[in-house]
C-alpha cells in the first residue's frame, strides 16, 4: 500500500513537471510539492565566499571628500556672487547710474585731487558721466569714461579721503572686473567689463 502510494505520488510529480514545462504558471499542486521538498531536504548554509564584505573604511573618506567639495563649491559661488561690502555698494551705485550722462561738476579741482591728477589735467577717453556722489556714507567722485583702446566703458570711483576698510587688489564679480588703484590705495576703485586694466 505504501509502495502504491509512493508510485502514485511519483506519477503526480512527473505529471506536474510535464505540465510546468508546458506552461510557466505554477498551480497549487506545484507550490505544495515545492513546500514538501523544501521541508524534506535540509538546505546547507551558503559558503562564506558568497558574502561580499562591506568596506566601511572608505565611507568616512568619501563622505569627507564630498563635504569638502561641496564646501569649496559653495564658497567659490558666494565669493563670485558677493563682493566685499564697499565694492558691493560701489557696484550698486554704478549700476544705478549706468544710463546717466553728463558733467555735473564744473569745478574739477577736488576731482583731480582725488584722482591724483594736476589741476591742468584732463580726463582720459570720451567722458560719459562725472559727478560727486556718496557711496556707503562716504563722499566720492564718480567718473565714467569710454576708452576706445583701453577696455571700453570704464568707471572710476575716487573717494575724497582714504578708506581704512577699502579692499585691495582686484576681483571679478558677476562678469564685472574691479580693482583698487596701486598708486592711491584706499582712495580709488575702478570697474570695467574686460580683463584690461584701467591704470
Amino acid at each position: 500500500m505504501t509502495e502504491a502510494r509512493g508510485v502514485d505520488q511519483a506519477e503526480r510529480f512527473a505529471t506536474m513537471q510535464a505540465s510546468s514545462a508546458a506552461s510557466s504558471a505554477w498551480t497549487r499542486l506545484d507550490f505544495l510539492v515545492a513546500a514538501r521538498l523544501r521541508e524534506a531536504v535540509d538546505a546547507p548554509e551558503p559558503p562564506a565566499s558568497l558574502y561580499k564584505p562591506v568596506q566601511r573604511s572608505r565611507s568616512p573618506a568619501l563622505a569627507s571628500a564630498a563635504v569638502l567639495v561641496l564646501g569649496l563649491g559653495a564658497a567659490a559661488f558666494f565669493t563670485w556672487i558677493y563682493p566685499p561690502p564697499l565694492v558691493r555698494d560701489a557696484m550698486v551705485h554704478e549700476h544705478r547710474e549706468a544710463t546717466l550722462r553728463g558733467d555735473f561738476q564744473p569745478q574739477k579741482a577736488p576731482l583731480f585731487y582725488a584722482l591724483g591728477l594736476k589741476e591742468s589735467a584732463s580726463l582720459p577717453g570720451l567722458l560719459q558721466l562725472q559727478r560727486p556722489c556718496e557711496i556707503a556714507g562716504k563722499k566720492a567722485y564718480h567718473v565714467t569714461t569710454f576708452l576706445e583702446k583701453g577696455g571700453g566703458m570704464v568707471t572710476m570711483l575716487a573717494f575724497e579721503r582714504p578708506l581704512s576698510d577699502a579692499p585691495s587688489g582686484h576681483g571679478k564679480w558677476m562678469g564685472r572686473i574691479g580693482a583698487s588703484s596701486k598708486a592711491f590705495p584706499g582712495r580709488q576703485y575702478c570697474f570695467w567689463p574686460t580683463t584690461r586694466k584701467c591704470w
